[in-house]
């Protein structure tokens, strides 16, 4: 069985009809937080609205297939993260675009018809920004793609930053995580959290430039073999914290070169090995500081430094304070 829903009643419903939505009024940021139970599924949904933009979180569990439509009125520029798994999206007389999970881009939005679908017993995370165009529009003349974007979302009734969806860093990802989990309210609350919005912005702008630089070059380059490895290689990495490995080592590990390890997980990922090892033995060390009270020897251990001074130094540089100040905070 598919479900048919127009967006609108949808969130119309969620808004307003369930007596679990909750609306938190702090300072200038209003924040809406909704949950239902609907026979197509689980919802749970949260929208905060700022100056330069809203922020929608949404987790879903759908039991069946749904098919949410919509029509824009105005016009719209989303900074899209799907968290999870694969969504189909499109414009009515257009040929649909699935985006897999742990993918990004930024879209435009002229006034267009469109429909969302979501398989059968499917959970769903997403995170989008829906930015003021005023606020897009400043920058014209600043930097040469977001120029393009902003032209093509002139003329045309939908357009995107890169034509494909792009990989979510680890760095999108911390700044999703500090937004989603802002310590702030009322005016500290929306300078935090519109100064994240501008650098998840520069993230995505910075990606895109990459990736059309040197992304189709190397592209190109890499058969189904070098992808596998070198998402053996990712896997190792994120399984094998305490040990890590030279990247000639590594590329030796999962049986390929220094030279395409260093260029093909820069496409897939967007971003260097070293960056990405350095990210997620720096986020596990924060994660066990914050929810497990361990000591800082015992952190820098479990991620690797066997040199307690050469551990302060990177989580330092990585967070711009010492562990132990971060420690302090839960005494």
């Amino acid at each position: 069985m598919k479900f048919n829903l127009n967006a609108g009643s949808f969130l119309e419903e969620l808004h307003y009809n369930q007596s679990d939505a909750a609306v938190i009024t702090s300072g200038s940021v209003l924040e809406t937080k909704a949950s239902f139970e609907h026979t197509f599924g689980d919802v749970r949904y949260k929208e905060i609205k700022l100056e330069i933009g809203n922020i929608l979180v949404g987790d879903y569990y759908i039991k069946e297939a749904l098919v949410l439509s919509s029509e824009r009125i105005e016009p719209t520029i989303e900074m899209h993260f799907n968290l999870s798994n694969p969504i189909r999206f499109g414009e009515d007389g257009y040929a649909s675009t699935d985006i897999i999970g742990m993918r990004q881009n930024i879209l435009g939005i002229q006034r267009a018809k469109g429909f969302v679908e979501f398989e059968a017993d499917t959970s769903y995370k997403t995170f989008d920004i829906h930015l003021s165009v005023e606020f897009v529009k400043k920058w014209y003349g600043q930097h040469r793609l977001l120029d393009r974007f902003i032209d093509d979302f002139e003329r045309n009734s939908t357009s995107a930053l890169y034509p494909d969806a792009m990989h979510i860093t680890p760095d999108m990802q911390r700044i999703i995580g500090e937004i989603s989990n802002c310590p702030f309210s009322g005016f500290t609350q929306k300078v935090y959290l519109e100064a994240k919005i501008q650098e998840l912005f520069i993230l995505q702008l910075d990606l895109c430039e990459c990736m059309m630089n040197i992304g189709n070059q190397y592209k190109q380059a890499l058969s189904p073999g070098d992808i596998e490895r070198i998402h053996e290689a990712k896997h190792y990495i994120e399984q094998h914290l305490n040990q890590p490995r030279t990247i000639i080592e590594l590329a030796h590990l999962v049986g390929t070169n220094e030279s395409k390890l260093k260029r093909g997980f820069k496409q897939l990922f967007g971003t260097t090995v070293f960056g990405y090892m350095q990210q997620r033995r720096m986020e596990q060390a924060r994660r066990m500081f914050v929810e497990e009270n361990k000591s800082v020897s015992e952190v820098a251990l479990f991620v690797g430094y066997a040199n307690l001074s050469n551990f302060t130094n990177a989580f330092k540089v990585y967070f711009g304070f010492p562990p132990t100040m971060l420690r302090a905070g839960r005494q």
